[in-house]
């Protein structure tokens, strides 16, 4: 499950990188910054893509599961999307349609903030589970690929609270890492809409801003990415559809 949207993504990620591993053999200038301003659009762009791809087979996903126990009911989220007419009428077989459509209905979006990011994947989480909130990220800043710019504190520091402090803690990493990935995205933008001088001055850029954010967006898309495989299921079980369903949705 998701694997297609995962392995997109590492090889995009990829060729970020190589981007950056690029400019470092350019003299410094302007050249060398366009070139990892490149690599900065590319990291994002491939942030972007998977958690599109990703929206878009969790939907193909649970609506193979209502075609294949028709009596289950499912929530009204599912029931009013707006299904493109020719996915209806498409002659494909198995769960294609399903997928092709799911891509139809992602065709002109894009999932570039944390509150567009959970307003679309807190869907496929049971009661009492959420992405991207003050329990996620509890385990997330004790997590081997954490760092400190992401959440504020490190993990020794956060590991030493006590446990009544860890809830103020909790809401002020959250806070950090919402506000460090909103500059990530705001960078893109500014890169692609007016050449990354969204006043006069052209921004500065180094390699090492570049490398540190490639690798964030490493890590919130891999955090992400394990909590879905591992929730989706659960959703659906809640939702009572069998084993057997399940079993084929999810693989």
């Amino acid at each position: 499950m998701l694997l297609t949207p995962k392995n997109h993504f590492t090889e995009d990620i990829v060729r970020a990188r190589d981007l950056v591993a690029h400019a470092r053999t350019l003299p410094p200038g302007i050249l060398q910054d366009d070139v990892q301003r490149a690599a900065w659009m590319m990291a994002v762009g491939a942030c972007d893509a998977y958690f599109s791809d990703a929206y878009a087979d969790l939907i193909s996903r649970a609506l193979r599961a209502k075609d294949l126990e028709p009596a289950i009911g499912i929530p009204d989220r599912l029931n009013n999307l707006k299904v493109p007419v020719t996915a209806i009428l498409r002659e494909a077989r198995g769960g294609w349609r399903w997928r092709m459509a799911a891509r139809e209905l992602m065709e002109d979006q894009n999932v570039l903030s944390l509150e567009k990011i959970r307003a679309l994947f807190n869907h496929f989480f049971r009661k009492g589970h959420k992405l991207l909130n003050q329990d996620t990220i509890g385990s997330w800043i004790l997590h081997r690929d954490a760092k400190s710019r992401l959440f504020g504190l490190t993990a020794t520091r956060y590991r030493a609270l006590l446990p009544v402090d860890k809830a103020d803690a909790k809401k002020a990493s959250l806070e950090q890492f919402e506000e460090h990935f909103n500059g990530i995205f705001q960078r893109r933008h500014d890169c692609i809409h007016n050449c990354d001088r969204p006043r006069v001055a052209l921004q500065t850029i180094s390699l090492v801003t570049v490398e540190k954010t490639t690798a964030d967006i490493e890590f919130l898309v891999c955090r992400c990415h394990e909590a879905l495989v591992d929730e989706f299921p659960e959703y659906l079980r809640t939702l009572r559809f069998g084993a057997s369903t399940r079993n084929q949705v999810c693989q």
